[in-house]
């Protein structure tokens, strides 16, 4: 996926184009951030990666849940956030995330507010520019740079600039990562956790902030369960996203460095439903993942129940040793070697039939997606050919019947 141009250099930019957010209050306003829960709304659209064939009762996912989250308990309430809250986000915030229940948090202290920061004379002479045209974006981006520059350790200035930028321009999700940063530099994990949640409400279909927040999570949290279900509330959003592989395969690694062979499966099995970018990789490490790992290992409950004694034989050949115990169950049905081999070949066959039906649906959509050159939103308007695509492309989903799949992606590319 290429990269977010939303931080490119300022020259490149139309200033006037691209402003999906409403207007705000002046820029000196401590709450300038608010608007940017007007993109993450659209919960009620949001599809979580359907089951066809396959049941997920270990892997963390459940399509029940929904994209909200709603079924998930009320600790870690900010990696677990309801669509639901997003209304009453910002008044609600200080509570969710950095309350009591969140084992990261630091203490909560007062906050001075932004008249504290002083500005310099270039820092007040572009703030001055910006309140004068707030879709200025080249003055944006050189506020931006003189307040890093002459900020120091002084997270005010931060704060007050990228909560009136990303008030005006929420969609430039490079920003919010940008943002995020600062604050885990100079404030603490409470502080980043609070940008990131405004950052999934502001650009929710945006793969790439996903991404950045689970990385977060993964070099913040210990608890498993706490960056699965994060995982999972991201990829409820965006994981049938042709190029959401980049989210995925952090997934991936995540359930590598634990050696959790059954969730590993089974994010591969929940892959091969979506026509993905890379699904032929995905395909090939299933099969290598079910060579590789004995198929006690790789099922979940239920998928053992129904393979019942081979299953139950394999468990115990995992140990490597022959057990004094075992002598008297000679007399019993001997499963071979080959059952345990045909099981893993009806294994791989049915997630084969998955991914064939997704690999046909690529083909479908392939064309209109290696025309996309900026899969991602800038204040830049699309030129006519990549407009004239995405036009092309909703028709197509439209006589699929399949609109809610796309629809929000292409919104965010393109602003709307």
């Amino acid at each position: 996926m290429e990269q977010d141009q939303s931080v490119a250099a300022p020259e490149s930019a139309n200033p006037e184009a691209g402003a999906a957010a409403p207007s705000v209050a002046p820029v000196d306003s401590a709450t300038a951030g608010a608007d940017a829960t007007v993109y993450g709304q659209n919960s009620a659209s949001a599809n979580p990666d359907a089951s066809v064939g396959v049941q997920y009762p270990d892997s963390g996912y459940n399509g029940a849940q929904g994209a909200d989250g709603s079924a998930y308990p009320t600790e870690h309430a900010s990696l677990n956030g309801t669509a639901g809250q997003e209304a009453s986000y910002q008044a609600a915030a200080a509570t969710e995330n950095g309350g009591a229940t969140d084992e990261m948090a630091e203490p909560m202290v007062p906050e001075q507010s932004y008249e504290d920061a002083v500005a310099s004379a270039e820092e007040a002479r572009l703030w001055e520019v910006v309140t004068a045209d707030f879709l200025d974006f080249n003055a944006w981006i050189a506020l931006i740079e003189e307040t890093e520059r002459i900020a120091g350790g002084n997270i005010l200035k931060i704060r007050k600039v990228y909560d009136a930028f990303l008030a005006e321009f929420p969609l430039c999700f490079g920003y919010w990562k940008k943002y995020a940063d600062h604050e885990g530099h100079l404030d603490g994990v409470s502080k980043v956790i609070e940008v990131y949640e405004r950052a999934v409400l502001a650009v929710t279909y945006s793969v790439d902030i996903w991404v950045n927040y689970c990385l977060f999570a993964i070099s913040t949290y210990d608890d498993p369960d706490i960056i699965r279900r994060l995982f999972e509330r991201g990829l409820a959003y965006v994981g049938s996203d042709f190029r959401s592989n980049t989210l995925w395969d952090e997934y991936i690694k995540y359930e590598e460095s634990l050696q959790a062979w059954s969730h590993l499966a089974v994010i591969y099995t929940r892959i091969l439903e979506h026509p993905v970018q890379q699904l032929d990789r995905y395909f090939n490490c299933l099969k290598e993942l079910t060579t590789a790992r004995n198929l006690s290992e790789i099922l979940t409950a239920e998928e053992t129940s129904m393979y019942g004694l081979t299953v139950e034989n394999s468990a115990q050949a995992l140990d490597g040793e022959a057990h004094q115990n075992d002598v008297d169950k000679t007399a019993e049905p001997e499963i071979s070697c080959s059952t345990e081999a045909e099981d893993k070949a009806k294994y791989v066959s049915v997630r084969e039939e998955m991914y064939k039906k997704a690999k046909e649906y690529e083909s479908k959509i392939i064309v209109f997606e290696q025309a996309i050159r900026r899969p991602y939103f800038h204040v830049r308007p699309l030129d006519k050919p990549e407009l004239e695509n995405w036009h092309s492309y909703l028709d197509f989903i439209e006589s699929e019947e399949d609109i809610n799949k796309y629809l929000d992606e292409a919104s965010f590319v393109m602003g709307y």
